[in-house]
């Protein structure tokens, strides 16, 4: 019986488990500035935003279960542990955390998470990869959405 980890090289798929683990930080990181601004966004319409940033998480979740799942199918290890996502994630963050109209700063998250989204789908084509290409397409079609979601918030 063949398995993901038979389809690859093993430097192959070294490679495209380092991309899911950097995708998984990042997605970790992005939830966590999601959090955040849940917590702290003062605004007229909070109970809308709020909202919208519970809506985000649940998506966010799954994101990083799927990514998680897809780093193990590869033989991997899912590493995702707080001091991993702080050294290794590359999204974007606020350089005003003290903020309290927090939209601007997760649409912002959200693009530079996507940018590296998109980024992985070229790598994972690379190695001819299409399974973890299509997972990253549907990833990053959701962030896009979310992002327009937050920047006309």
């Amino acid at each position: 019986m063949s398995t993901v980890t038979d389809n690859f090289p093993e430097r192959a798929r070294n490679a495209l488990i380092k991309l899911c683990n950097d995708r998984l930080a990042d997605a970790v990181d992005l939830q966590l500035q999601c959090k955040h601004a849940y917590w702290n966004t003062i605004d007229p319409d909070l109970a809308r935003l709020r909202e919208l940033f519970n809506e985000l998480n649940e998506s966010l979740e799954c994101y990083i279960d799927r990514i998680a799942e897809r780093a193990i199918e590869l033989g991997g290890v899912a590493d995702s542990t707080e001091r991993v996502e702080a050294t290794w994630s590359h999204v974007l963050c606020s350089p005003d955390a003290l903020c309290r109209n927090h939209a601007p700063t997760i649409a912002s998250a959200l693009a530079s998470f996507g940018e590296l989204v998109r980024k992985t789908i070229d790598t994972a084509n690379e190695f001819s990869d299409s399974v973890s290409a299509e997972m990253f397409t549907e990833i990053s079609e959701g962030v896009d959405n979310w992002r327009r979601t937050f920047a006309a918030a």
